[in-house]
């Protein structure tokens, strides 16, 4: 009996040494391939989304901190630093580099989701994680912050469902205006 176990024992052992020394079966990185994100219009998010998200969600206990996996970049909290200007203070406007930061990390968030939604003009908004979280269907840090009805929300909508170089309907644009009157 104690015989088979270390019979058993060391056939075990060499097997385990042979499949570990087998060659993995993934390919060598190609550090020229690449996916390509299918990404919402960028225009009508620095028009209209940009100040909106900035003031609802980019203060310094929010999104506009450094801990944040989803951060915003503006004058309110977090400044992006530039090699060219060094620190920004909160007085000054927010950067062009900053709103092309925080688009990014908007479409970054889920990208295979994201183009998928574009590629279907927007159809099931709610399935990405970026608004799923401020509607509170999956549990956000910061409580709900969107609802449905809310005219930030309608706005966010009909910029993901907007087509590329295209524009927002007269609706949409007067959604975008009020919730970027928010304080």
């Amino acid at each position: 009996m104690m015989r088979r176990l270390v019979v058993g024992s060391l056939v075990l052992a060499l097997a385990a040494t042979v499949v570990g020394s087998l060659p993995s079966c993934a390919s060598v990185p190609d550090r020229n391939r690449f996916t390509a994100v299918v990404a919402p219009d960028f225009a009508i998010y620095r028009a209209n989304i940009d100040l909106f998200l900035h003031k609802r969600c980019g203060t310094l206990d929010c999104h506009g901190q450094a801990g944040r996996g989803y951060r915003i970049y503006g004058y309110r909290g977090f400044r992006l630093y530039s090699q060219d200007a060094g620190l920004i203070s909160g007085q000054q406007a927010t950067t062009d580099q900053e709103i092309q930061a925080n688009f990014d990390a908007i479409i970054s968030i889920e990208p295979e989701e994201m183009s998928r939604l574009i590629a279907e003009n927007g159809e099931n908004p709610n399935r990405l994680l970026f608004l799923r979280k401020p509607l509170n269907i999956e549990r956000h840090k910061g409580g709900p912050s969107l609802a449905e009805d809310d005219e930030g929300y309608k706005c966010i909508t009909a910029w993901l469902r907007a087509p590329k170089g295209g524009a927002l309907t007269a609706t949409a644009k007067k959604d975008c205006d009020e919730a970027g009157k928010l304080p």
